[in-house]
């Protein structure tokens, strides 16, 4: 009997104990989880609109989302994407003649500048009607002179996304007008926006409050045509002079959109709304440029490669040789956009060998820095060495990661024109005539190494996009399309 009982106080102790350490676990485990859930700022106040992000520019970050990833209609911000494509592919100066196709056809009611076939404006001209005025006639006339047609030139749009890294847009227009396939996300168009503020000619054709047009058969003194983003105008009770490019949009099937670049204390943030309402589009945006700036800050990693041992792990996972992980540096600076005060010690790493295609010269891989999960910040590795990158006996799916990701290197010993100078501190040199030349043979080879012909890829391509129609055909039930 007194063994009876001993045995059940020893499973009564044992159970207490098991009791206090499995509470103060979990109770431990919820104020971790508590802590790191409030550890990343979230904005303040409401935002109406369904679909929003606010992301540094310099470092690609997402600082907040709302449905990020979901499409919508853009309406009108499609417009950057057209001007990017087409600063990438002309000069400023070029003469455009203005065709039948580019005047006719628009929807009734759609924003113009009144051009007239025979008319001859500038590139320039058409650019700063596209950005300004929203003019969907100048946006008909670039794409015509670029892509040869609409459709020619919406499949260069594509391709630029995708080169971006936009995985849910599909443009069928240059200008944004209905379309039930014109479709985009939230993340995806501040990925473009993040590429377009980092041409300058796009800049300074933003930095324009007016400016007027070659004269044309309807204006022979020329249309004078002026900025349309309210926080860029001043007086407007929206006014905000931090931000320096932007553009609006709105069809009825959109709501209105607007996407947004400001620059305060040598930070830039993008701030994107879709499907919003008047006047929250902008009040939404100010909200998201506050949290933005207010809430985050950019960092410097100092020596990224040793501080990860980066060279290690590129011979580790078989893409570099240990002859040339010697020779890995990092290109540039390594920035994080971290929430104030948190430091960089909690920053862990991941590798990327499936290279963009503007990666720089004798890139290896893309060291993507992450903080609780979400990506704060990259850096591309290159092998800094005049030879080619070494190697290894590559297994089979390793091989094809390090057969994309090198693909960038092969190309420009085929002729690409961008150069090093000074090695690590080097500014890529471009010809924007022959860009996109340059991309359909960096494609191609990137392909044959892959052992795809052009065929297949277009044809994974059209399967993709036929997937990502019936992905929204099975979402159109959850909002109510309307016609204009």
């Amino acid at each position: 009997m007194k063994q009876r009982i001993n045995s059940i106080i020893r499973r009564l102790a044992a159970f207490t104990a098991a009791f206090f350490i499995a509470a103060g676990f979990f109770s431990h485990t919820c104020f971790y989880m508590w802590a790191r859930a409030e550890a990343w700022p979230y904005p303040g106040g409401e935002i109406t609109a369904e679909s929003a992000v606010v992301m540094d520019a310099d470092t690609g970050a997402v600082l907040w989302g709302r449905n990020q990833d979901v499409q919508y209609y853009p309406a009108s911000i499609t417009k950057i994407m057209t001007a990017l494509v087409v600063l990438e592919n002309c000069e400023l100066n070029e003469k455009v003649p203005i065709t039948a196709n580019a005047v006719y056809g628009l929807e009734s009611g759609a924003t113009n500048v009144a051009l007239s076939v025979d008319d001859i404006l500038t590139v320039e001209d058409l650019l700063n009607a596209l950005l300004l005025r929203s003019a969907n006639d100048a946006a008909n006339a670039l794409a015509i002179y670029v892509g040869g047609s609409v459709s020619g030139f919406a499949e260069m749009m594509n391709e630029k996304a995708a080169e971006l890294g936009c995985e849910n847009t599909d443009f069928r227009n240059p200008s944004g007008l209905t379309d039930d396939e014109h479709m985009t996300t939230a993340y995806d168009m501040a990925l473009i926006m993040r590429a377009c503020v980092n041409n300058q000619d796009f800049l300074d054709i933003e930095a324009n409050d007016k400016y007027k047009l070659s004269p044309t058969k309807r204006y022979p003194g020329g249309l004078t045509v002026s900025m349309e983003h309210k926080m860029m105008i001043d007086g407007t009770g929206y006014t905000d002079d931090r931000v320096i490019a932007g553009k609006t949009g709105f069809i009825t099937a959109s709501g209105n959109t607007l996407v947004t670049c400001a620059k305060q204390d040598g930070r830039r943030v993008i701030a994107v709304v879709l499907k919003d309402r008047t006047p929250y589009h902008y009040t939404d945006t100010e909200k998201l440029l506050d949290f933005g700036f207010s809430q985050f800050e950019n960092l410097t990693i100092d020596d990224p490669v040793g501080r990860f041992y980066s060279a290690q792990r590129l011979v580790a996972d078989k893409i570099c040789t240990g002859q040339s992980s010697d020779n890995i540096v990092a290109y540039g600076d390594a920035v994080v956009t971290v929430p104030k005060g948190s430091g960089t010690d909690a920053i862990s790493v991941r590798y990327e060998y499936n290279l963009k295609e503007d990666a720089p010269d004798r890139s290896v891989a893309l060291l993507k820095f992450y903080m609780e999960d979400r990506n704060v910040g990259s850096v591309y590795l290159l092998n800094d060495s005049e030879s080619t990158v070494g190697i290894a006996s590559l297994e089979p799916d390793t091989a094809a990661k390090a057969a994309v990701g090198l693909s960038v290197v092969i190309a420009a010993a085929a002729g690409a024109a961008l150069l090093l100078t000074g090695g690590l501190k080097a500014k890529a040199v471009k010809d924007e005539k022959l860009r996109r030349q340059r991309f359909i043979e960096k494609r191609n080879q990137r392909l044959e190494s892959m052992g795809m012909s052009v065929e297949e890829f277009e044809q994974f391509k059209n399967d993709s996009r036929m997937k990502s129609r019936q992905r929204r055909n099975e979402r159109s039930g959850s909002y109510k399309r309307k016609n204009i």
